[in-house]
């Protein structure tokens, strides 16, 4: 796998990891993950700083947050 490929664990599992959503196991098994995967480290910084600009933003219009919803799948 190449630094820009695709990774399927990306998508199956960076949401939970990132709602904390993951048991104590499964968390840990995503950090040594992350550790090792530049494309899913590169997604990881990318969604955590979107929410925090999401939540820093809030109030928002609705059409602002449904298009940086809508972002967040895009990579």
């Amino acid at each position: 796998m190449t630094d820009d490929e695709r990774c399927d664990w990306c998508e199956e599992v960076l949401q939970p990891f990132l709602d904390r959503n993951l048991t104590d196991a499964e968390r840990q098994e995503a950090e040594e993950h992350l550790q090792k995967c530049k494309y899913c480290r590169k997604r990881y910084h990318f969604e955590e700083g979107l929410r925090l600009l999401m939540r820093l933003a809030e109030p928002m219009a609705p059409a602002l947050k449904k298009r940086l919803s809508e972002l967040r799948l895009e990579l």
